[in-house]
């Protein structure tokens, strides 16, 4: 009984001082993750700790840690550290970065990369103990293991590389390219994206890392064969606890392999309905459906130049000529604007979805929530604009190559010029001047306007330029409205003195909540809450009187933007077969109302509003 009591005693230490050993690597990760975190700035208080899966990640650290003390020697821990430890660090300095310093918006993923992190740690010592159990399979082991090892290695790199290149986490546009079977597709891809320099670089450089994963992988291989005693129990329950551990921990990395970066970009791009899939259709019969287009009859608007401004993420809430009693007055211009003949506000105008890849592509489109839905059917505004006569030119402020540019940047690739700024929106006044002569024309002007994170929109020497109080708790957001406010007063004073301005949009691709920003999971009202104007010249009204009639009438009726196609085409004198009146925000027919009226691509009716 002795012997057995001795064991009984000697395994509950070992227990004791795993737990113990466990709950210290656990605390010491909290401390320093915390700590590093709120240098950032962006983590300023407890609650923004209270992440669920940031806080899972401490519980997995802890079982991780409980693990593998509790199977594995400490002579074999200690060992094979060297291992271990680079590519969990590398994983988690990098999404650190990311999340905490580089103020990427999806925040709540942080936590799923420290799970990966915790996760790697683990397999050097799992495969390693397997890999003795298998001395004649070391040669494929280890190239696997070394395959598996370049992956982890260069996707951090990648992620990296991709936001220094383009100023924005990696998304589904850039694996598009990736993916595409056409040759044509990845070649676009390169040479938006990367010049050949930079791709023959990375090529060297992978070729490097590859070198250095397989010298990593079969040194480990060598290490873990050279330790006489990896585990420590030889028993059937250690071999059970081996098992188990091994099965958890191999399968928990699968399971984060699938939920963390590239691999979670790949699912979303391939699963149903997917935007990459909403993409694909509009870019692969938009070309096909304008061969059947036709252009009704005796239209002809005068000569000119008419302008559509789209804006980014402005809630017309925050904006005082749409919500007069709003505690900014941020809106100056607009305000004004508004009480004269010349223009007309959208003061119920709404988003069809919270997010730009959506809401463009059905603004931009003939597809509408009302009726015909199905992007495989449509044409863009831009070919029934050129089918009319007008000269199109595009100034955009967007990144080019994003996904939620990406529907964007199809349509404006089909106008006859198109201008890629890489400057605050106030440079769209000096392209204006620069414009090549048209005797007609529809001039685009895609600007960030309100886009997250709200500050970096406005030039640094301008921040105290509009006399937003630094007291408001919207202070940033409220700043890049009156900005906005700011440039489209000198886009239209310019255009109307030098241009002969007939007419001027301006409409958002959705809202935003000051705390949830804009998505579908949680959603609020206002992520679709947008603003509208139109600007008709009083010698526009004059050839045309009921449409400013029409709109003024209509100032309080709901409007979606997914109506901006047969909005404008009305407008403009650009009627096709694929103009319905009833979506005409300027027709007297239009037939969009509170009871129809409808947001979320047909999921929420737009009574639903608590503010409508």
């Amino acid at each position: 009984m002795k012997p057995v009591s001795g064991c009984l005693f000697a395994r509950g230490k070992r227990m004791k001082q795993s737990i113990k050993r466990s709950l210290l690597t656990a605390l010491l990760f909290v401390v320093v993750a915390a700590g590093i975190l709120k240098l950032g700035g962006d983590y300023p208080t407890l609650a923004s700790y209270m992440n669920p899966r940031l806080l899972t990640s401490v519980v997995v650290v802890w079982i991780v840690s409980l693990g593998m003390n509790s199977v594995f020697t400490d002579s074999y821990l200690k060992k094979l550290l060297p291992w271990a430890v680079v590519l969990p660090l590398l994983w988690a300095a990098v999404f650190t970065w990311g999340y905490g310093f580089a103020d990427l918006p999806e925040k709540k993923h942080l936590g799923d990369y420290y799970m990966y992190a915790a996760l790697i740690f683990s397999l050097p010592y799992v495969l390693g103990v397997w890999s003795r159990r298998c001395p004649k399979v070391r040669i494929p082991w280890g190239i696997l293991q070394g395959l598996l090892a370049l992956f982890l290695l260069v996707m951090p790199f990648v992620y990296v590389g991709y936001y220094v290149v383009m100023g924005g986490e990696m998304d589904m546009f850039a694996m598009m390219a990736i993916m595409a079977t056409h040759s044509d597709e990845v070649k676009s891809f390169f040479t938006t994206v990367a010049s050949p320099a930079m791709a023959v670089g990375s090529l060297v450089l992978i070729a490097l890392l590859l070198v250095l994963s397989m010298k990593g992988s079969f040194s480990l291989l060598r290490a873990a064969a050279s330790c006489e005693n990896p585990v420590k129990s030889h028993t059937g329950k250690g071999k059970i606890g081996l098992v188990l551990v091994t099965i958890l921990f191999i399968g928990g990395f699968y399971r984060m392999f699938t939920h963390v970066f590239p691999v979670n970009i790949y699912r979303a791009v391939e699963s149903k309905g997917s935007d990459f899939q909403v993409l694909s259709q509009m870019n692969n019969n938009i070309n096909r459906n304008v061969g059947t287009m036709a252009l009704e009859e005796g239209q002809n608007a005068p000569d000119g130049t008419y302008i559509v401004i789209i804006g980014e993420s402005a809630n017309r809430d925050h904006m005082k000529a749409f919500t007069p009693d709003y505690r900014e007055n941020n809106t100056p211009w607009l305000s004004a604007m508004a009480k004269t003949p010349d223009f007309a506000l959208g003061y119920k105008a709404y988003s069809n979805f919270p997010n730009t890849l959506m809401s463009l592509s059905y603004a931009l489109t003939s597809a509408n929530q009302y009726g015909d839905n199905d992007l495989r059917h449509v044409v863009s505004l831009v070919d029934a604009l050129r089918k009319a006569g007008f000269a199109t030119d595009w100034i955009s402020f967007k990144n080019r190559s994003s996904l939620s540019s990406a529907g964007v940047t199809m349509i404006a690739e089909r106008c006859d010029h198109t201008y890629w700024e890489q400057n605050p929106d106030e440079y769209a006044l000096n392209v204006l001047k620069e414009l090549p002569p048209a005797k007609k024309r529809v001039v685009f002007i895609n600007i960030t306007g309100s886009h997250y994170t709200y500050k970096t929109r406005v030039p640094v020497s301008r921040w105290n330029q509009f006399g937003i109080s630094p007291n408001n708790p919207d202070h940033d957001y409220d700043m890049t409205i009156a900005y906005d406010d700011w440039i489209m007063q000198n886009i239209f004073n310019y255009a109307r003195d030098n241009m002969n301005l007939q007419a001027m949009v301006y409409f958002s691709d959705h809202g935003e909540n000051m705390k949830h920003f804009h998505g579908t999971s949680p959603f609020y009202f206002d992520m679709v809450h947008i603003p509208f104007f139109v600007y008709l010249s009083p010698s526009y009204q004059a050839k045309y009187p009921d449409l400013m009639r029409q709109m003024k009438a209509h100032e309080y009726t709901p409007f979606t933007n997914d109506l901006i196609f047969d909005t404008l085409s009305g407008l403009f004198q650009a009627r096709t077969s694929f103009y319905h009146e009833a979506y005409d925000f300027s027709s007297p027919a239009y037939a969009i109302n509170a009871e129809n009226a409808m947001t979320m691509d047909r999921k929420r009716k737009i009574k639903e509003d608590p503010a409508f």
